[in-house]
């Protein structure tokens, strides 16, 4: 039956006129395996390519808003775009090539992410690889202040809020040094709030949605942006180891061994630099401390600040001379991590720069702290806020004759892709 039925069959197609359509689609096949080819990895090639300029866009924008840092250089700015575009293509599953162009000038940042595809059908026909590429420009319309660097890079909690803590500073950035996991935290229903946050760790802690907007993630270390200022000059003893109770001015100076104001005393400074040599400034009871235009420079070791819940604070920063536009300098080569407090609940004006190099800056107290300064700074190892305090850094620059140190000056920021 077999033998037969197939010599029928072989017979009906020999006849069959479409046999010449069979030969006709054989000549055709290898240019219609080719279009279907082309179209394979076109849409291959097109899906790689829309992921690119996914990446690079994201890229862009991530590294332009380190110019809303006073001190972005262009290194930086360029380690950002790249850190970025690398960890992108990783969570992609992409490989890729990244470029970065940086115009400090123009404040624009430009990310180039392309790869060296093989083609999965078109390479039997000659074309083994194709070039895929995505390109994307971000701009700044400016730079925003820097009003918190925490300079400890190798410890955790440089920047640390905790038990309904709250750090408000809409109008300028917060930045934490630190390169470990837990170098920015917050806990215990705390909130810090500010236009940019920026940690050089991979993570923060955020249980309770305590950082608005959510930190940027391995940012570049800053350097100390006041690093360069001279610290004033130490004189001779004008006091040594005073302690005020009763009402008193006192004027600018070195006053070795500190003092200690007590009791319901009420101290005024006049305008002018104050040395506290290897003592603090120690106010406590109900007394109160006032100044305008006043430098407090802090010298060696218990060379401290503590203010007491009970008292009153009312400090501006010099206009001119080495501290202008700083309220508190600790010396650089004083003990490290000697620790600052302010537990006031009576500290409405901090006008100007409160740096610590060495020390820990703790905010203790229990109603809104430098609430009514037309601005606050801090620069300090670390920053430290507990039992439920709110501290203001106002950014109202414009507002005062007051300067603001160079390296956390003030600005405005919008960063867009501008293709």
């Amino acid at each position: 039956m077999t033998a037969p039925f197939m010599s029928r069959v072989l017979a009906c197609f020999g006849r069959d006129d479409r046999g010449s359509a069979l030969i006709v689609f054989g000549a055709a096949l290898p240019a219609l395996l080719m279009g279907a080819g082309i179209v394979v990895d076109y849409g291959l090639l097109s899906q790689q390519r829309t992921a690119f300029q996914a990446i690079a866009d994201a890229s862009a924008l991530a590294a332009a808003r380190e110019f809303r840092l006073a001190n972005a250089t262009p290194t930086a700015v360029q380690s950002a775009a790249e850190k970025f575009a690398a960890m992108s293509l990783q969570a992609a599953n992409h490989t890729g090539t990244v470029s970065t162009t940086i115009d400090i000038k123009k404040l624009t940042v430009t990310v180039e992410v392309s790869n060296v595809a093989r083609t999965t059908i078109m390479h039997m026909f000659g074309t083994e690889t194709v070039t895929v590429g995505a390109r994307a420009t971000a701009r700044v319309l400016g730079t925003a202040s820097i009003c918190v660097i925490g300079l400890e890079k190798d410890k955790n909690e440089t920047i640390y809020l905790e038990k309904d803590a709250k750090l408000e500073a809409p109008e300028c950035a917060v930045y934490s040094n630190s390169m470990k996991k837990d170098g920015l935290k917050a806990k215990d229903n705390s909130l810090l709030r500010a236009r940019f946050i920026c940690s050089a760790g991979g993570s923060y802690k955020d249980k309770h949605d305590s950082f608005v907007p959510s930190p940027t993630l391995d940012c570049p270390v800053l350097a100390d942006p006041l690093a360069s200022r001279p610290p004033p000059a130490i004189g001779g003893c004008s006091a040594t180891d005073l302690k005020i109770t009763g009402s008193t001015t006192l004027n600018p100076g070195t006053y070795c061994g500190g003092i200690k104001v007590s009791k319901n005393a009420v101290v005024t400074l006049t305008s002018g630099i104050y040395v506290f040599k290897d003592g603090p400034l120690d106010v406590s009871g109900t007394a109160s401390l006032t100044g305008a235009n006043v430098g407090i420079y802090l010298n060696g070791k218990g060379a401290v600040l503590r203010f007491d819940s009970g008292t009153k604070i009312d400090l501006t920063a010099p206009k001119d001379g080495t501290m202008a536009g700083i309220l508190f300098f600790e010396d650089r080569n004083s003990p490290a991590n000697q620790k600052h407090e302010i537990l006031s609940n009576d500290a409405k004006v901090l006008l100007g720069t409160l740096y610590f190099p060495q020390g820990e800056l703790n905010i203790g107290a229990n109603k809104p702290v430098a609430a009514e300064s037309a601005y606050t700074i801090v620069v300090a190892r670390r920053f430290t806020l507990s039992a439920g305090p709110t501290m203001f850094l106002n950014a109202k620059y414009g507002s005062t004759n007051i300067p603001v140190p160079e390296g956390v000056g003030p600005g405005s920021t919008a960063a867009h892709l501008a293709r």
